[in-house]
């Protein structure tokens, strides 16, 4: 292998590493979409399904190892399906970059004598 096919992956793990610096917001969790009825018997919501009110956002993300459920704005809504389609691309991202470093520590075991064989006992 030549110096340049050395580099190679290097290369490949600074362009993931660039790639994932790109995003500015991430966030995790479900952001659900809810119309509701309003209880009153008199109100067209009560009878007719396409007249419930809404739409009423919810997020669900775990915060210090719980459940937690919020009701947020259409605005940050907006703000927070941009940050969850942030996040699932750097998981993306970073599910690449740990196959490539496999890929670099395995190359490095057969070049390297002795490196990923068990000691004896």
């Amino acid at each position: 292998m030549s110096k340049d096919d050395d580099r190679q992956p290097d290369e490949k793990l600074r362009r993931l590493q660039e790639q994932i610096l790109q995003f500015d917001l991430i966030c995790s969790g479900t952001l659900y979409r809810r119309f509701r009825k309003c209880g009153k018997p008199s109100c067209r919501c009560a009878s007719d399904p396409e007249a419930r009110h809404g739409p009423y956002y919810q997020w669900s993300h775990m915060q210090d190892g719980r459940q937690v459920h919020a009701n947020v704005s259409p605005t940050l809504a907006r703000r927070l399906e941009e940050a969850q389609g942030n996040y699932r691309k750097v998981l993306h991202l970073l599910e690449r970059w740990e196959r490539e470093s496999l890929r670099i520590i395995q190359a490095a075991a057969t070049k390297t004598p002795g490196i990923g064989r068990e000691a004896p006992p």
